[in-house]
């Protein structure tokens, strides 16, 4: 039986290749925050929509807002705090957290670290409290790559009351379904777009 073997054969030593072909020679870059949807504006900048949380009959409803293409989880929250949903008629919409609320949000692996000042401490009523904890959490992790929010209050942590009416411990993250008890389920995400 003979065996034989098809190909280059070897050479002795190394040289370098000049001609690559196909461009394989060419530095890419990849991102790992997909958008969930991408349009263009009139002023031809690349935009993407993103979900903001707010409040109806005390329920959370989702609202989409248009963002510039490259946000960031802390984009998302400075829209949550700044573009308050106007109310009509046929649409009352509002937000549970405090306007005072300053905040600033740092993502590692998955987790999103929600650094605020003392406002969120003073929510008046549990309900409310519930509320816009819901609204920041579901709003975070709406978005790709993050999966659970710590909270702090100029650096200490926090607990946080969950959905269902329980307490998350200081440093024990919370998650999406932590709050989706307080979704108004019967109906679908609203259409309409808010902006700042």
């Amino acid at each position: 039986m003979v065996f034989c073997a098809c190909g280059p054969s070897a050479e002795k030593s190394a040289h370098i290749v000049t001609d690559v072909p196909f461009g394989l020679d060419q530095t890419t870059t990849t991102s790992t925050t997909a958008p969930i949807s991408t349009t263009t504006n009139p002023n031809s900048q690349l935009m993407s929509e993103t979900t903001l949380y707010y409040i109806s009959t005390d329920r959370l409803v989702a609202v989409q807002q248009r963002m510039q293409q490259d946000f960031t989880a802390q984009d998302a929250m400075d829209a949550l705090l700044i573009a308050r949903p106007k109310q009509d008629a046929n649409n009352y919409t509002r937000s549970a957290i405090p306007a005072d609320l300053h905040l600033s949000v740092e993502v590692t692996r998955g987790l999103a670290i929600v650094d605020a000042n003392e406002s969120l401490l003073h929510i008046v009523t549990t309900l409310e409290q519930r509320l816009a904890i819901g609204q920041i959490v579901l709003t975070l992790t709406s978005l790709p790559g993050v999966g659970q929010v710590l909270f702090t209050v100029n650096g200490i942590p926090q607990s946080v009351p969950r959905g269902a009416g329980d307490t998350a411990n200081a440093n024990q993250p919370v998650a999406y379904d932590d709050y989706a008890s307080l979704l108004l389920l019967a109906a679908p995400p609203s259409p309409l777009f808010i902006s700042p």
